[in-house]
């Protein structure tokens, strides 16, 4: 795992320690990190629960503030690292209703699929090959707690933005320091950001420091996809 200098825990406990030193792991690549998570799924909402793990939270409120009352039952959402649903859960308590998940592990979105949540299960990782999604598919794409070592890379940005129809949102939330720290991000993803809105790709809402994980600081990116 990364040193406590290179990322820094938001909780001392046990259970979160061990979780993050198995999927921060120094290496992994997408089947094995998908294959951790499998392993991790039966305990893993209960563990971030309890170490008040905010991140969907802060998503869903994001996103239900740019989207009326009475459109969000129609909006169609892709969570890209969907998990065990905790995104699509929180997001339900606000009035959407229709949900596909994108994960690597079987056996995360099997936790999700027991809750009943989502549309369509989508065992795939973005960035990895191609998805087999067509253009213009979605409404909104969440994408919370993703971005970090060993997970999304920063250029799955080009694949997500194609996916969402013109006027849709791309709502991503994570860790603030791993855009700083991490080689995946910390000279690449900002710049990234600002290149494709300047080639018309996307417009920024907001980018800015939100809750996300005990006292840890993350940070949100809302754009409006052109």
């Amino acid at each position: 795992m990364a040193s406590d200098s290179e990322y820094t825990l938001p909780s001392a406990e046990t259970e979160v320690t061990t979780l993050l030193e198995k999927v921060l792991h120094e290496g992994l690549n997408t089947t094995e990190l998908a294959a951790v998570y499998d392993d991790l799924s039966q305990d893993y909402d209960k563990v971030l629960t309890e170490s008040k793990y905010y991140g969907p939270n802060t998503a869903a409120e994001a996103v239900t503030k740019l989207i009326k009352p009475d459109e969000r039952p129609q909006k169609i959402i892709l969570d890209i690292g969907a998990g065990t649903g905790l995104v699509a859960e929180e997001l339900t308590k606000k009035g959407f209703k229709v949900f596909d998940a994108l994960d690597p592990s079987s056996g995360m979105l099997e936790k999700g699929r027991e809750k009943g949540l989502y549309r369509n299960y989508i065992c795939e990782a973005i960035g990895s090959k191609p998805l087999n999604i067509p253009s213009g598919s979605y409404d909104v794409i969440t994408v919370v707690g993703s971005h970090t070592k060993n997970h999304i890379k920063g250029e799955a940005l080009q694949e997500m933005i194609p996916l969402v129809k013109s006027g849709g949102i791309i709502c991503i939330v994570a860790r603030m320091e791993g855009f700083y720290k991490f080689e995946e991000y910390k000279d690449s993803f900002f710049p990234l950001c600002d290149k494709l809105e300047k080639d018309g790709k996307w417009q920024k809402i907001e980018c800015s420091e939100c809750p996300y994980w005990n006292t840890l600081k993350g940070i949100i990116f809302l754009y409006k996809v052109c």
